[in-house]
């Protein structure tokens, strides 16, 4: 988190793979050959922000060490990377300088004669530079596990470097990231060795080290490790397509190679304490040789906070193991998770989820909770009925990541928590919200007519009895707000204002729920245009109420189950046309 004045900002790119002029042979893939034109794109892009600097984190040409192709390569992204100027630093890829020992890999290790070659076209290898107070290092992550001497000198140089600056702020960019889902995961294509790794995390510890940015797998990851934060930064030329197995949903282009909605670059605006990274989508747009870009590129800002907290109802933690399935990974499985998750809310500016309160004690959902609550992410924590005192202990002890805590009702006069509410003394707490399961079964019935259904908020005509319950139950005056529904047929406008009226007069908040549902559970909403109005529409109508707040139902697509509708976000976590508009991209 940033605190303090703007002290600069330096733009990242990575994974450009550059092909020679007129394309060669070292790729299968029709996509590849987007990759000059996304590059030129990205730099044109990046160059019109006049960053202090730009680290490439590696793989800036496609052809391998060991291609005759490769120098045709270096020399064309040389001219592509020219707009940057000379404040230009490259990290050594693996396809610029060769794999990290392993068998399997689909590309031969670093050698003298790799390293001199790289040496010529991109400078050292490791290095380190200062900007203003803080030390950036640079080092070679493919030489990490390989027990040769250019590690061993490496090790002894990165243990001096460290030592030297001791006191200052330090980043550091490593093409290969140390790990993608745990410290202790076992060796695979895009991690570090176990014992280089353990190595390196210690220093990270020893030294403080403030953040580590890394490339290679064409994918966002985040991490904590102890103070440290780890990023792993998408690419600018093509997805790795056996990720496309962390998304429920058929791949998109070419087999999950050509994600468009994943392609960008960041900035880092580094500030007196702490930085803000922003992760800048391209979408994957090209530049020609010569053309420069004709309209606005995408708002490269973080926006405002977003006045919602969205229903984050899909497993967001969780990691999935990937087929072993080579070139990559033909010896074992490796765990991944989607972190696109918390990159689209810092796109989007939203700031604070709603999450079952289970997932706070949960071991997987807990430390994850931590992580993104370092990010900035706040929790509105709900639960049926008044949670045990050790679940609330638990909210008491984790208070200032917990925007509210929502006690969950499931009758209409709020009778079921009336005892619990008498006795509750929320003191200290996060605040106490109160809401409830809205059953079919509360339904006029008409005929046999009747559908399974349960959604969340009270019904908008059922305020008074619930004020009512309150007034006697909450002596203590501990529940802040009340949330209610909003559904497609309300008139949200007036809706919302009558809701700021009733709030106020009741002194108390009102959470506007804003379901994205169609009232049957078996009639989708899968119309983009109607849904972005809908949250373009409660988004600027509640910045002008001084009782509501918003929250969104859902996130992400829904699109199978029940109550299927669209989100912020499709299943493979890129923007909906909603989504876009929060984003500032549309």
């Amino acid at each position: 988190m940033e605190n303090g004045a703007l002290q600069f900002t330096f733009a990242i790119i990575t994974d450009t793979h550059i092909r020679p002029p007129g394309s060669d042979e070292s790729s299968p893939f029709p996509v590849n050959d987007l990759a000059n034109g996304r590059a030129r794109y990205a730099v044109a892009a990046i160059a019109r922000h006049a960053p202090a600097f730009t680290i490439h984190l590696g793989d800036m040409v496609h052809p391998l060490p060991h291609l005759p192709t490769y120098g045709a390569a270096a020399d064309e992204a040389l001219d592509i990377f020219r707009p940057l100027g000379d404040a230009l630093h490259f990290v050594p890829g693996n396809h610029d300088i060769g794999d990290k020992p392993m068998a399997g890999s689909p590309a031969g290790p670093v050698t003298d004669e790799t390293e001199s070659l790289y040496g010529r076209f991109f400078g050292q290898g490791h290095h380190g530079f200062d900007h203003g107070d803080v030390r950036m290092v640079v080092i070679n992550s493919s030489l990490a596990g390989s027990g040769s001497e250019l590690e061993a000198r490496q090790h002894a140089w990165l243990e001096a470097e460290l030592a030297a600056n001791v006191g200052k702020r330090i980043f550091l960019f490593s093409h290969y990231p140390p790990f993608i889902n745990s410290a202790d995961e076992p060796l695979h294509y895009d991690n570090y060795e176990p014992e280089s790794r353990a190595w390196l995390l210690g220093l990270l510890k020893w030294y403080d080290v403030e953040a580590v940015f890394s490339g290679h797998v064409h994918q966002f990851f985040y991490n904590r490790h102890g103070t440290t934060k780890l990023y792993c930064l998408p690419p600018t030329s093509f997805i790795r397509q056996d990720y496309s197995e962390l998304y429920p949903v058929e791949p998109a282009l070419e087999y999950g190679r050509n994600d468009e909605g994943k392609f960008s670059y960041a900035l880092v605006d580094v500030y007196e304490q702490g930085y803000r990274l922003r992760v800048i989508p391209t979408e994957g747009r090209t530049l020609e040789a010569g053309e420069a870009i004709a309209a606005p590129d995408p708002v490269a800002v973080r926006p405002a906070r977003a006045p919602l907290t969205v229903h984050l109802r899909h497993a967001w933690a969780q990691a999935k193991d990937l087929p072993y399935n080579g070139p990559m990974e033909e010896f074992g499985r490796k765990r991944a998770r989607d972190d696109y998750v918390l990159m689209r809310l810092w796109q989007m500016g939203i700031t604070t989820v709603r999450t079952p309160m289970s997932d706070l004690l949960d071991p997987v959902y807990g430390p994850r909770v931590q992580d993104f609550a370092a990010e900035g992410i706040r929790f509105c924590l709900f639960h049926p009925g008044i949670p045990d005192a050790a679940l609330w202990q638990a909210c008491l002890e984790h208070g200032e990541i917990i925007s509210a805590v929502e006690f969950v009702s499931s009758t209409s006069d709020l009778l079921d928590l009336a005892d619990g509410l008498a006795g509750f003394d929320g003191a200290g707490g996060p605040p106490v919200l109160v809401s409830k399961f809205h059953s079919s079964a509360h339904e006029p019935k008409s005929g046999s007519k009747f559908a399974h259904s349960v959604s969340p908020g009270f019904k908008w005509e059922d305020r008074d009895g619930v004020l009512a319950t309150l007034r006697q139950a909450d002596k203590a005056g501990a529940v802040a707000g009340v949330a209610f529904q909003l559904n497609l047929a309300d008139d949200l406008e007036s809706r919302m204002a009558d809701m700021d009226t009733w709030a106020a007069a009741a002194s108390l908040r009102v959470v506007a729920v804003i379901r994205l549902a169609h009232a049957s559970p078996a009639v989708a909403n899968f119309d983009d245009e109607a849904v972005g109005e809908r949250v373009r529409l409660a988004v600027e109508t509640v910045s002008g109420l001084a009782s509501v707040d918003l929250q969104l139902d859902t996130f992400a697509d829904i699109d199978r189950s029940y109550h299927p509708r669209h989100g912020l976000v499709d299943r493979r976590s890129n923007f909906r046309a909603a989504g876009r508009w929060l984003a500032g991209q549309g």
